[in-house]
């Protein structure tokens, strides 16, 4: 029996123009409120959405602005997200087949990363891996360098590193272009000590006799002589106030009164220990050394080693003591430890110490920053100790940039950690506490110290970036230095190019109050050789000041310009921003020498002022090297004129300064070889070498410069254009890093800028022993 199937259900026929109802789509929220995400309800998306208009509060969209908002935005996010992790995956492995791989620089990794880099190619262990890449990585390529020199500055047969900025990488580049032109190698005895080494810090048999406690020093009978008076030295910090004081204003001069007094105290006939007092009587000594009668100055550094009529070492006594009493404050140090390291540091550098003082401003350095002067002070503190907090800071910051950048080595203070501001010159800042020092024709005495400090950070933003570009460049090209190849220097001085305007921008900065008017009307600071005006009616310390910064900017602008002056130039191109900035160079070396040459004759303002003397002495060389690499120029016969200038301020500072006498000489020496080349060089530029009339021309509007034939019979003055050598390929002689021998012939550079023994290697008698 079967059962009847049930009828199946088919639904209604429809007509042919009728169409199924549309479902709804329903709306999508891009990104729900604060409030309705939080408690995962339904937002509408308005604004204010309805959840919160009933609240009555304030509706919110407090989410990452950029995060995905749909799906299809969160699908692409994703996307980019893995694409992202497969490029880091990418550089991971690169960097690490990197440190595997021997580096091209000739430069062999430590054993100890080369069995990791073994261990991490072999190893199969994940952990291992993760391991070895977890561990930080250097590369010796991230800001290549231009390679300086290692000269042994002391006689000791260890040699210093100085930088391809620094004066001495310059007098070794003037000495490999003479040996090479002369063809003749240096005399042996051309070079030889005058007296013996002076040190300033006697052998341990001398310090023996000294018998000074470092603790609690009593000076006995035979030490009293060689200390001052109270009288006497009241009258030595005199000078200081309108001397150091107005250069380094570090101390608050009130409070220091207050403690000299209080060492005297009560009624005691020898002054209790300072290291802060001795150091300052060591400077006013070095520097007052001119003012001091003669037979104060033999009682005061009368003993063993002791120097006669060479104000650089004097108060040498008051630096050892001082240089002893610091030692137990090491571990405690206080603000007077800082202001004593400055101090010291300037007493070296005036010394021409170069090294030491290099090490001692690092000391003073890392001190200031135990005790914290490198954060901003205070808001409670008094505002007088601010201020003299931040100028501690700061003045410390400037002799950095100066001395690391003299000696081509890296700054020592890493300014992104550095917080303070800088300090004021304000009438309120001057006049703290009851100052002496107030302000003149609108500038206080602190006016100084601030656009000092100015001028040294635009130096050190140009200086910078001029040799980071440097050393990418001679590493781009593989280059031991940029010489070789005329593009590599033109290219470089393309990019200071548009970087020495800042120093232009600077000097509209500096108020009339700072600057030395000009004779006939010229504008300050300018180039054009017009004789400075010194206003007699300022005060002492303002007129120092005003020619001590000017002096000081066209010292940096030699700094800057100075690696442009090429002593040789490749056939057939002309680098003409090159030579731009090598005429600028001498410009402004010139400008130094004829300021300098006023003050010292006609006034006292820089008497026994041995900085700017060894400024004086670096812009002389400077115009040496550019009249030996420029001989016919447009800027070479006023070069050669301000030689003879230099030579007569080097002849007024040997009452001083007995190594200025070797200076004189040595300047007259190289004066007279550059004018035996100079003629070389006219009378094959007039008659021609090899039956050739050629002419060469160095101006700034020649496009490319006539070059003298290579057929030459017999070597001649590479005229700008030709080699040293005509016919030699050679071209070693460019890069004094890659050569030896420059120690005996440094002895004339670094004897009057950098010798740290005081010692004078030349001999006048035997200047044509070359």
């Amino acid at each position: 029996m079967t059962t009847p199937a049930s009828p199946q259900y088919s639904p209604p026929a429809r007509p042919d123009n009728e169409h199924p109802p549309t479902k709804r789509p329903r709306k999508q929220v891009s990104r729900a409120c604060d409030w309705c995400r939080a408690r995962k309800i339904r937002c509408d998306n308005a604004q204010p959405c309805k959840a919160c208009r009933q609240r009555d509060a304030q509706c919110t969209h407090k989410g990452i602005d950029d995060e995905p908002r749909t799906l299809p935005m969160a699908l692409r996010e994703n996307e980019k997200l893995k694409q992202r992790v497969r490029e880091l995956e990418a550089m991971l492995a690169s960097s690490s087949s990197q440190a595997m791989t021997p580096s091209s620089d000739n430069t062999s990794p430590p054993s100890n990363l080369t069995t990791t880099g073994h261990q991490l190619e072999h190893s199969s262990s994940t952990s291992t891996r993760l391991a070895v890449l977890s561990l930080p990585t250097f590369s010796s390529v991230s800001k290549p360098q231009w390679r300086g020199i290692y000269v042994d500055t002391a006689h000791s047969g260890r040699a210093s590193y100085y930088g391809a900025s620094s004066f001495f990488y310059f007098v070794s580049r003037i000495g490999s272009y003479l040996g090479n032109v002369l063809q003749q190698p240096l005399a042996d005895r051309s070079m030889q000590l005058r007296g013996p080494s002076k040190r300033v810090h006697r052998d341990a048999e001398a310090e023996a006799a000294d018998n000074l406690d470092t603790v609690n020093p009593v000076p006995s009978a035979n030490d009293r002589c060689r200390f001052l008076s109270r009288s006497q030295e009241e009258a030595l910090l005199r000078i200081f106030w309108e001397g150091y004081h107005c250069q380094l204003p570090v101390i608050d001069e009130v409070e220091f009164r207050r403690h000299y007094a209080s060492l005297w105290e009560p009624a005691r006939t020898t002054r209790k220990s300072s290291p802060l007092v001795d150091i300052v009587l060591a400077l006013c000594l070095q520097y007052g050394y001119a003012y001091i009668p003669p037979a104060v100055t033999s009682s005061t550094e009368s003993g063993p080693g002791a120097p006669t009529k060479d104000g650089t070492s004097a108060g040498r006594g008051y630096y050892r003591r001082s240089q002893s009493l610091l030692l137990a404050d090491l571990e405690s140090p206080s603000l007077a430890t800082v202001q004593s390291y400055i101090f010291a540091t300037a007493y070296l550098c005036c010394a021409s110490f170069q090294n030491m003082s290099h090490i001692l401003v690092a000391q003073a350095i890392r001190t200031a920053q135990v005790i914290g002067l490198h954060t901003e002070p205070a808001a409670d503190m008094p505002y007088g100790e601010k201020e003299l907090r931040r100028r501690i800071w700061w003045v410390l910051w400037m002799m950095d940039t100066k001395i690391s950048s003299k000696l081509g080595r890296p700054f020592l203070i890493d300014c992104s950690q550095v917080t303070v501001n800088m300090f004021s010159d304000d009438e309120e800042a001057a006049s703290y506490n009851g100052a002496a020092l107030s302000s003149y024709g609108g500038v206080t005495w602190l006016s100084y110290a601030r656009h000092a400090n100015q001028l040294y950070r635009v130096y050190m933003c140009i200086f910078g970036t001029l040799w980071d570009n440097f050393g990418v460049i001679i590493h781009r090209k593989a280059l031991s230095c940029v010489y070789n190849d005329a593009a590599a220097v033109e290219e470089c001085a393309k990019v200071l190019c548009p970087k020495l305007h800042l120093m232009k921008a600077w000097v509209n900065t500096v108020p009339s109050g700072l600057k030395m008017r000009r004779r006939g009307g010229g504008d300050p600071y300018c180039t054009n050789c017009a004789a400075v005006e010194i206003d007699s009616m300022a005060p002492i310390w303002l007129q120092r000041q005003c020619v001590c910064l000017e002096l000081t900017y066209h010292n940096a602008m030699v700094d800057l310009t100075r690696p442009f002056i090429t002593f040789y130039s490749h056939p057939g191109t002309y680098t003409q921003a090159a030579e731009h900035h090598a005429t600028t160079c001498v410009d402004h070396a010139v400008s130094f020498t004829l300021i300098m040459h006023h003050v010292v004759t006609e006034t006292d303002l820089m008497n026994n002022w041995s900085e700017y003397f060894c400024m004086q002495w670096n812009t002389a060389i400077t115009i040496v090297g550019f009249i030996l690499a420029y001989p016919i120029h447009q800027s070479t016969l006023k070069a050669r004129r301000a030689l003879d200038k230099a030579i007569a301020v080097f002849d007024n500072f040997v009452t001083s300064f007995p190594v200025s006498a070797d200076a004189a000489a040595i300047t007259r020496d190289l004066a007279a070889k550059a004018d035996m080349l100079a003629g070389r060089a006219s009378s094959s530029t007039v008659a021609g070498v090899g039956g050739s009339s050629t002419t060469t021309s160095t101006s700034a509007s020649t496009d490319t410069p006539t070059v003298l034939p290579n057929n030459a019979a017999t070597p001649v003055l590479p005229i700008w254009g030709t080699t040293a050598n005509p016919g030699s390929d050679d071209l070693t002689w460019l890069d004094p890093s890659q050569q030896d021998g420059f120690g005996q012939f440094m002895d004339w550079g670094l004897s009057n800028d950098a010798s740290s023994s005081f010692e004078r290697f030349f001999n006048p008698g035997n200047l044509t022993a070359w």
